[in-house]
């Protein structure tokens, strides 16, 4: 714009060496713009009636026209940013330097809030553990979460690189077979809360016809003077946002049922995906970031014991938690979790057994001479009681 002589900085010298050089919130602004998906957004702000100026006001409120234009960017890509922009915290980098690329996705089963991920220096290796931010938070006492869900996210990360891998394989071998499975799979996560988003709907569209229909009284009887004008201001703003936080509530509510019962088309968007990646062989923050939405972690079942078995749930964009044999080996069955626990503790008692071998051959080569002495004591002990058995 200012090459063009127009806009607030036309008559600023431009510095050439800075020109492209964005800050983060340069970047997060363009990151949010919908307007580069091709749509038209109106309404953004509106007067208040204190101050009498333009106020940023919710989504909600937004008047939004789709593909009005050519886009910039493509709907899936702008729509995978929106999720990381929203769901992810904010991430610090570690004392390396680096953020990983499970940061923001690992979440604690118990208490449900995200996890920090530390880096460990023992022994010249490097390794990443996680552990439950509310945990850290509390006191030694009374903390908010009571046990650190702690697991290694290395071992972590190649699970995921062969589940993934066999996912994809098997959604672009079996298009229609995996269409079925996420049917079957989408089918199960029919929890309680969907249940209860499906009962507020008609409860939701009663109260709005009632405040329709309130609302239509009112302006009968302002009109015809039966009522004081503030007082109708008053009752008519009331009721007002009442009606529009219940519109707001149901568009949420059948958005979310909507792209929970269209699994065919949930199903199609993840073969789409898994199309563009040919092998997971190293699995990226940009391949992380479009096929996982969250990993939930829970207790090891012996709590902070050094050699246990822990359960971690892994839900995927677009299929949700997708639970079947391609995913056995990330998710155990409860026989499998008592098989490995049973396996779990015979190597501790082999280990065990093995130390103490070790230790009583290593103590008894260090004091071989002491042992050898203490038995020509013996023996000579032996020999002095015998001899005197023999006199007497």
């Amino acid at each position: 714009m200012k090459q063009q002589d127009r806009g607030t900085a036309k008559n600023k010298k431009l510095n050439e060496e800075n020109r492209y050089n964005w800050n983060k919130a340069t970047l997060t602004r363009i990151l949010k713009r919908q307007e580069y998906c091709g749509d038209v957004v109106n309404f953004k702000t509106e007067k208040h009636y204190k101050d009498k100026r333009n106020h940023y006001v919710d989504k909600d409120k937004w008047q939004i026209i789709p593909d009005v234009h050519e886009p910039i960017i493509d709907r899936s890509t702008y729509e995978n940013v929106q999720r990381i922009l929203k769901n992810a915290p904010v991430k610090r980098p570690n004392g390396d330097g680096e953020i990983h690329p499970l940061s923001g996705l690992m979440y604690c089963k118990d208490c449900g809030t995200k996890m920090h991920i530390r880096t460990i220096h023992k022994n010249n290796k490097v390794q990443h553990v996680t552990y439950c931010s509310e945990y850290a938070k509390g006191k030694s006492k009374h903390p908010k979460c009571h046990s650190p869900h702690r697991i290694d996210v290395d071992d972590v990360m190649e699970n995921l690189t062969e589940v993934l891998r066999k996912i994809a394989q098997y959604s672009l071998a079996n298009k229609e077979e995996f269409e079925a499975l996420v049917k079957s799979s989408l089918a199960k996560e029919q929890t309680e809360e969907i249940k209860k988003q499906k009962k507020r709907i008609p409860q939701i569209t009663d109260r709005m016809e009632q405040i329709e229909r309130v609302m239509n009284k009112l302006y009968e009887d302002n009109a015809l003077g039966n009522i004081e004008r503030e007082r109708y201001e008053l009752l008519s703003r009331k009721y007002a946002e009442e009606y529009y936080t219940l519109k707001a509530e149901q568009e949420k509510i059948e958005e979310h049922l909507s792209e929970f019962e269209n699994a065919n088309q949930r199903a199609k968007n993840f073969i789409r995906l898994a199309e563009s990646y040919s092998d997971f062989e190293e699995l990226t923050s940009t391949a992380i970031n479009e096929f996982i939405s969250k990993i939930v972690v829970h207790e090891r079942d012996v709590k902070r014991a050094k050699y246990a078995v822990q359960r971690i749930e892994v839900y995927f964009n677009y299929i949700g938690k997708f639970e079947n044999e391609l995913t056995k080996d990330i998710e155990p069955t409860e026989q499998e979790m008592i098989q490995m626990r049973e396996e779990i503790e015979e190597a501790k008692k082999e280990k065990s057994r093995a130390y103490h071998r070790a230790y009583s051959k290593e103590y008894r080569a260090k004091n071989i001479e002491k042992f050898r002495e203490y038995e020509r004591i013996k023996a000579r002990e032996y020999r002095a009681r015998k001899k005197l058995q023999a006199t007497t």
